[in-house]
């Protein structure tokens, strides 16, 4: 019985292995561009330069993403968007695989194949999630961490002679700070895991201790450079997103009802677990081989819970926030259903999930959304090619006249490998019509007078404005008003003629205009 039970986990392995890849592979090249990957990209650039967060360069995120690509700048530069989304796979692959592997430190090691797998196909075959850890942005890097980092963190409570217990309980701090470094909200990872781990001491023992060192020593290395050299710069920075309008109840609905939708699989295997306690109580079936830690998922479920209503509590809950903890109540909930079902049903449960995660991403409307423009009435209107091969063909042009771009669509100066004028680091966030010119210069963004001045005195040979460029009113995010758009426009046509329109271009399919310099 046994035997065959492992055969349906192998069946399951078999499908997860090429279907993963097949879908990062398919989210790599029709995955809809986001604005986000131009000013991330940029931000690692101008690191790997020289250049500081928030000193030089205004940046909402923590600096540690913008460190690790501006390392890797050699390698994805070549490629621009392209080559950042290869590196982002990378990470986002790297998340996966320590998902499973997170999985299988909540069971017994008759059930570790199966909890692994089936911890692995749920991410990697949820296609919302291998798109979002696809593209630049900081869920990949985050979530590898945070998975990583609470492997470390089992192996130091547990003990291991390979590495020493403290060793692997700072290591976890470490990692887990430095997630906190990539994205901030992260950082609630940090207490939260604290404080579980001191309720169960008598399983953790002392790796609170330890973890708790680490994660102050990484929180120091990340964040102290910015509060010694730009404190000021560093506040305003991480203060952009909790100035935005919202907290709107109908938001907040909407991005679990989201959530619930594109991690369906989860969500119905944590309904099935609700239920089966409610009518049955707790029945889990232990091994006798060693005992099942059941203290370890409810660790990883309250760390995600404690970023989920953090994030659900921003001004604009966005859905995908919630991506780089979604492997923490994946790893949760694989680890309790493992408990808890029969040895003899572990590999067919494992298939089912398997094929249940495969049959929602089936059901996605993403694909949909990549590749259709638009319903014309009656009728679907495919994508003429997919937004990052459009991307790759515009940039390419640009890139035969020499200089910077002057443009908010970072991600079409990264693939025509140009810099932009200073100011525009991110890209349409970057426009501050409330500050003074003081402070304007001093948090390195631009005000009503500055991005008139840019427009003006600017020398760049070329000018792309896309229906993101003269938009976006921070740090509220509303809508620039028309008159302040007319304006800005009239002041680019002083300067530089239209030479190009291009219509369905990037992010939601806007129009991008290409202006040459006037000679």
């Amino acid at each position: 019985m046994i035997n065959k039970s492992r055969r349906f986990v192998w069946w399951s392995l078999l499908m997860t292995l090429p279907a993963a890849l097949f879908l990062y592979a398919f989210a790599f090249l029709f995955g809809n561009l986001n604005q986000d990957e131009g000013w991330y990209l940029i931000a690692a650039q101008r690191v790997s330069e020289g250049a500081m967060p928030y000193r030089d360069f205004f940046f909402t995120q923590g600096p540690v993403m913008p460190y690790v690509y501006g390392a890797l700048e050699q390698l994805w530069a070549p490629l621009g968007v392209l080559g950042g989304r290869l590196v982002t796979v990378f990470f986002g692959v790297l998340s996966c695989i320590a998902t499973g592997f997170l999985a299988r430190c909540a069971v017994s090691r008759d059930r570790a194949f199966a909890a692994t797998v089936m911890g692995a196909a749920l991410s990697g075959c949820n296609i919302y999630h291998v798109y979002f850890t696809t593209i630049p942005k900081t869920y990949a890097l985050a979530s590898s961490l945070i998975m990583i980092g609470y492997i470390f963190l089992f192996v130091g409570a547990r003990g291991n002679m390979k590495c020493p217990a403290w060793l692997c309980s700072l290591l976890a701090g470490l990692l887990l700070a430095f997630a906190a470094g990539t994205r901030i909200s992260m950082g609630m990872l940090l207490p939260i895991t604290a404080v579980a781990m001191i309720l169960t001491w008598r399983q953790t023992g002392r790796a609170w201790l330890w973890f708790s060192v680490g994660g102050a020593l990484g929180l120091a290395v990340v964040y102290l450079p910015s509060l010694l050299l730009a404190p000021e710069q560093f506040i305003f920075a991480q203060t952009f997103h909790a100035a935005r309008k919202g907290r709107d109840l109908f938001f907040m609905v909407g991005s679990v009802s989201r959530i619930v939708r594109f991690y369906l699989p989860v969500a119905m295997l944590a309904s099935a677990l609700i239920v089966f306690q409610v009518f049955r109580g707790q029945h889990a079936v232990r091994s006798k081989s060693r005992p099942v830690l059941n203290d370890w998922p409810l660790i990883w479920c309250a760390g995600f819970l404690g970023v989920f209503l953090l994030q659900l509590l921003s001004p604009y809950p966005y859905d995908d926030y919630q991506v780089p903890v979604m492997g923490l109540l994946i790893a949760a909930v694989v680890g309790w259903v493992m408990q808890i079902v029969p040895e003899g049903l572990c590999g067919r449960v494992c298939l089912f999930v398997t094929v249940l995660s495969l049959g929602a991403t089936f059901g996605s409307s993403l694909p949909q959304e990549w590749l259709v423009a638009k319903q014309d009435r009656f009728w679907a209107v495919k994508k003429e090619s997919p937004d990052l091969l459009k991307l790759k063909q515009v940039a390419g042009e640009l890139s035969k006249t020499e200089g910077a771009l002057l443009t908010q669509d970072l991600y079409l100066a990264v693939q025509s490998g140009k810099r932009v004028p200073a100011g525009l680091e991110m890209g349409p966030f970057c426009y501050f019509p409330g500050l003074s010119d003081a402070e304007a210069k001093k948090y390195h963004v631009l005000n009503k007078a500055g991005m008139l001045a840019l427009l003006e005195q600017s020398t760049c040979p070329l000018a792309a404005v896309s229906g993101y460029g003269f938009a976006i009113r921070s740090p509220i995010m509303d809508e620039v008003p028309a008159e302040d758009q007319k304006l800005f426009r009239e002041t680019l046509l002083r300067n530089y003629t239209l030479t190009q329109t291009i219509e369905a271009f990037g992010q939601n399919s806007t129009r991008l205009e290409i202006y040459s310099r006037k000679r």
